[in-house]
């Protein structure tokens, strides 16, 4: 809901560009571009999150890998970036 939100917000700034402006273009900008960092901030927490739980749930790195598109080496090291690596 928020990252949907967000994304309303970012389309109804750009269209206001388009039109009479209601703020300057950068003004305008950097908070769409603000927003649109932190909601891709939460995507990739939220992707890291799920990936993570569905490897301790069973699931192959190999496979949650090919559904997030990416090698195997690189997943792992994503995933044990945030201090989740296994100490043997």
């Amino acid at each position: 809901m928020l990252i949907t939100s967000t994304l309303d917000s970012a389309q109804e700034q750009l269209l206001q560009l388009r039109g009479v402006q209601t703020a300057p273009t950068a003004d305008v900008a950097r908070r769409l571009l603000r927003g649109l960092g932190h909601s891709a901030g939460l995507i990739e927490n939220a992707w890291k999150r799920t990936a993570l739980a569905a490897v301790n749930g069973g699931v192959s790195l190999e496979e949650v890998a090919r559904w997030v598109d990416m090698p195997v080496e690189v997943l792992r090291e994503m995933l044990t970036a945030g201090g989740q690596e296994d100490s043997g």
